[in-house]
């Protein structure tokens, strides 16, 4: 028998100032960027790249929006403690 090992996305791999890296170099040379990680190391490795780098997106979008929402919800928390 053997075990199918789901494959894992090496960008999710790793570490924070090492996809920082990565990510600011993709998104500084944007079209270009994409097209030579296609050719250079093929479409699977392209995609894997384009799927942390949205993952990054929506967790940093998530976490500005939450503290926008504590932010809010305490101005107002404030505002009505001071008028009442």
């Amino acid at each position: 028998m053997t075990e199918k090992f789901a494959r894992q996305n090496p960008f999710l791999e790793l570490k924070f100032y090492e996809f920082a890296a990565i990510s600011i170099l993709v998104l500084t040379f944007f079209p270009v960027s994409l097209v030579v990680c296609w050719l250079a190391f093929g479409t699977q490795t392209t995609r894997d790249l384009i799927e942390a780098m949205v993952r990054d997106w929506v967790q940093t979008l998530i976490i500005i929006i939450g503290l926008l929402a504590l932010l809010l919800g305490g101005l107002v928390w404030g505002l009505i403690e001071w008028l009442s």
